[in-house]
């Protein structure tokens, strides 16, 4: 039978776009679920905060009468049923020994500087520890980093001499340390009660370069990949090995169009493997974990990594710890 060419033009593409439709239907079925895919599967979360708890908030108010045990114990139920095996958990010192006496997966680490201003974090302890006093409060094995830093929400550059202690100590120590590292929330939503100083452009990666050259060998991440600063992170990450990033707040809150294109400059740069998984927020575990899910582009590896194996390599987890942490996820 002869087809003509009218019938042939009007065909053929129908006939391709059929087949490229079902091909997006058998990828799309494919594809596990986020659960699927989290089954034999650790997760770190780079970034929490071990802050007090608020009667207001009814997912954790009626877990405890102690109100910041109850957000302590909603929190470690979201640990437990997001493969979460370890979790860098930041804040006030009273805070911080409460979070790690209650569940020994958060690693505890002190917030620098405090600010007696700011309604979570209290019971306020000191704005600034000494040397000496860092080292007395870091014989607790609970306490194994040290961050969020902020300096620049406290209206302070990293090059304050107030600020030399930490650095000093975190070098010494090789205690890995967390450096706010975005504009933060828009001047809208930023308390100024709270945050008076507030100096956005402080949390600017370069402004770290004179610590760097002074301590060469701080263990450091930046937090907040993605977000206004991510030029400058990459160029001391090029230069500094050690120095790996988090994505939060800015890939859960910020247009992805924005933020994307970032993330996948980072892997283009060859520098996707000190990419971590962080939450930041209380109760948006389950939603960073899909955001990472959702970016196609990656290999299944390559999500596993930021998940899990990039955040054990940069906190140095031996052979054991990590099989203890693959074991964990398989009971």
């Amino acid at each position: 039978m002869k087809i003509s060419n009218k019938v042939f033009f009007v065909f053929i593409p129908l006939v391709f776009a059929y087949v490229s439709f079902r091909a997006a239907v058998i990828s799309t079925s494919a594809k596990p679920s986020l659960d699927e895919f989290l089954k034999g599967q650790p997760v770190i979360d780079v970034h929490l905060h071990a802050t007090k708890g608020f009667t207001d908030n009814d997912a954790y108010n009626k877990l405890d009468k102690d109100i910041t045990l109850a957000k302590i114990k909603w929190t470690s139920s979201e640990l437990d049923s997001n493969h979460i095996v370890l979790a860098l958990a930041g804040g006030v010192l009273a805070n911080v020994k409460k979070w790690t006496a209650y569940d020994k997966r958060y690693w505890g680490g002190l917030i620098f500087p405090a600010s007696k201003l700011v309604e979570q974090d209290q019971p306020y302890g000191k704005e600034f520890y000494t040397y000496s006093e860092l080292k007395e409060i870091y014989k607790d094995t609970l306490f194994r980093f040290l961050g969020e830093s902020m300096y620049s929400f406290c209206g302070i550059p990293p090059t304050d001499p107030r600020l030399d202690d930490y650095w000093r100590f975190a070098e010494v120590t090789g205690l890995p340390l967390g450096i706010h590292s975005d504009t933060g929330p828009p001047p809208a939503m930023m308390n100024k009660k709270e945050r008076p100083n507030n100096r956005p452009d402080y949390a600017d990666p370069k402004l770290l370069e004179p610590v760097l050259k002074k301590y060469p060998h701080l263990h450091l991440y930046f937090m907040h990949y993605g977000g206004r600063y991510s030029d400058q992170m990459l160029t001391l990450m090029k230069k500094y090995p050690q120095i790996y990033c988090d994505m939060t707040a800015v890939t859960l809150f910020g247009p992805k169009p924005i933020w994307e294109p970032k993330i996948k400059r980072l892997f283009a740069e060859g520098l996707g493997n000190r990419l971590m998984f962080g939450s930041d927020y209380s109760g948006t575990i389950r939603k960073n974990l899909e955001i990472v899910y959702a970016l196609d582009w990656l290999t299944d590896q390559q999500k596993r990594d930021i998940y899990y194996n990039n955040a054990a390599r940069f906190l140095k987890l031996s052979d054991a710890q990590i099989e203890a942490h693959r074991k964990m996820v398989q009971e």
